[in-house]
């Protein structure tokens, strides 16, 4: 499959499950699923194929479900591993809610994407 086939098939997969998660969480779900799409590498990223982690989620000490050990910024970090896909998704929605320094986002509309996208790569 190219990547532009890839792409299409993740959106597809995926586009769904974002609108739940922007419903439940007022996150933008165009932010969510872009967010997911690149992380991944449209779900064929070593992480998201070994972990299911479709974020790039690290641990953090608070973890304490499976973990997977990756190279990223440093050799051997601990990232978050999860049964499926849709538990990443999950898990990104309550992450982004429940930490402090992305809180300022939910200020925004969620019909506003450019001001997530850019607070995003802020925060």
């Amino acid at each position: 499959m190219s990547m532009d086939e890839r792409r299409k098939w993740y959106i597809k997969t995926y586009s769904g499950f974002a609108v739940q998660q922007m419903k439940k969480y007022k996150i933008p779900a165009s932010i969510i699923l872009s967010q997911g799409l690149l992380e991944s590498g449209a779900g064929a990223s070593t992480l998201a194929l070994k972990s299911n982690n479709h974020f790039g989620i690290k641990c953090h000490q608070e973890w304490r479900g499976k973990k997977v050990y990756h190279d990223d910024d440093e050799k051997g970090e601990c990232f978050r591993k999860y049964k499926n896909p849709i538990e990443s998704y999950k898990d990104h929605s309550e992450f982004l809610t429940t930490r402090g320094r992305y809180s300022f986002l939910f200020k925004y509309s969620i019909k506003d994407y450019i001001k997530w996208a850019k607070g995003l790569s802020k925060a």
